[in-house]
């Protein structure tokens, strides 16, 4: 059993492996350490959360996009992730490969690479054809697998993974375009912040640090540019001098859950670098290639850590719309499956995610399940409510509701 977690107030707080486990989420394996077995309710939360975020992002005018896990290294050797996260990497190769005389072999890298980040294939899209001035902003949204060798010490189920899904953009832009992109993404992510019940958060914004390129007016034109938008939405922050990347200031979103803690989650990163390393260009409206100012941007960041941050925020029992099982029916006894099951037809036809209980067991035991497993609503079927057609409610957070037409119950849940 993982050794207890304790909050900064004291109390004790649920270990998301243990409520993966104890709902059917997902495994870990020691034949795949840092990688995440995910069963089937845990597949249908994953996918609610992206499904949920995509609509968003169409809505935003995002494009989304797909790239390929295993790249040639010379794309993360142009980009410069080679020189600086190499430790971090995975490499493959054939079995020719290894068997022959290999000077990358030598230095512990070979021809492939399983890609640690989205940013270099967002670049080789962009620059799959010539774009005008007139494309940008040009918002590409990927939601990509990505592989991160971290070491035994630090994997902490899906916190610490080393493999996930991150919820990447890279928004391309000219500088008189940043304000306003940023300011859009503010509300986009605060946004998203609601929806999942996270109320308190503060704002970071770190500035030019000793060792960074890009000349000086293009750093404070965007430092100012940060700055603008997060006073124009009249939100407080901290300023973090020297802390940004060397390649961009950054603003950093952090979130605190039920029990205190605070977690970086969201981030929105300038950079002047890489759109120079890897030769990213765009016609200007005199008709000359200039590089695009690239913000990159996560809302979620890692989306299996955003599932490990809500189960335990939320003890896992999840809001309605989240939950991989939003009611199960409860037949008291054989006689009532068949009302169960046309109950379960009728619901299921309205987009109700539901199971229903047919083990020989009491009611009570029943209801007992129901609560272990943090399943919204339990909906008992007898003879009375096969007789009047209805339901009787039993809520996760209200306990017994009474006897409800299949009506009442769907306006339940919205």
């Amino acid at each position: 059993m993982p050794k207890a977690k304790i909050s900064p107030s004291g109390k004790q707080i649920p270990d998301h492996k243990v409520l993966g486990q104890k709902l059917e989420l997902f495994l870990i394996s020691p034949l795949s350490p840092g990688m995440i077995f995910w069963l089937s309710r845990g597949v249908v939360l994953f996918n609610l959360i992206i499904d949920d975020l995509r609509k968003t992002l169409n809505r935003w005018g995002y494009l989304e996009i797909k790239t390929p896990t295993l790249f040639n290294t010379a794309l993360f050797r142009q980009s410069g992730h080679i020189q600086n996260f190499k430790d971090k990497m995975f490499f493959a190769g054939s079995s020719r490969e290894l068997s022959a005389k290999n000077k990358l072999l030598k230095q512990g890298i070979l021809n492939w690479t399983v890609k640690p980040m989205n940013c270099p294939e967002a670049m080789l899209v962009f620059n799959s054809k010539m774009r005008s001035y007139r494309d940008l902003p040009l918002r590409l949204a990927e939601f990509g697998q990505i592989h991160r060798f971290e070491q035994a010490g630090e994997v902490n189920g899906l916190l610490r993974a080393r493999q996930f899904t991150q919820d990447d953009a890279h928004i391309f832009v000219t500088e008189e375009q940043i304000e306003k992109e940023v300011e859009g993404l503010i509300d986009l992510t605060l946004e998203t912040y609601k929806k999942y019940g996270f109320k308190k958060y503060h704002l970071e914004l770190s500035t030019r640090p000793k060792k960074s390129i890009g000349a000086d007016e293009e750093w404070q034109n965007a430092e100012r540019a940060l700055s603008s938008a997060l006073k124009n939405k009249k939100l407080k922050y901290k300023e973090n001098p020297g802390d940004g990347a060397f390649y961009g200031p950054k603003i950093d979103f952090h979130i605190e859950d039920a029990h205190k803690r605070a977690w970086q989650l969201s981030t929105i990163q300038l950079d002047f670098a890489m759109p120079e390393k890897l030769e990213v260009n765009y016609i200007d409206s005199t008709g000359k290639k200039k590089h695009p100012v690239i913000i990159h941007r996560a809302i979620l960041g890692s989306v299996e850590r955003f599932i490990g941050i809500l189960l335990e925020h939320t003890a896992g029992a999840l809001p309605v719309w989240l939950a991989p099982v939003q009611a199960r029916i409860i037949p008291i006894a054989d006689r009532h499956l068949e009302y169960a099951r046309l109950v379960s037809k009728k619901l299921e036809a309205e987009g109700v995610r539901l199971e229903i209980d047919s083990r020989n067991e009491s009611t009570s035991k029943k209801i007992q399940g129901l609560e272990r497993e943090k399943i919204p609503f339990g909906l008992v079927v007898g003879d009375r409510e096969k007789k009047s057609k209805k339901i009787a409610v039993r809520s996760r957070e209200k306990g017994d509701l009474g006897l409800k037409s299949l009506t009442e119950f769907l306006k339940m849940l919205h």
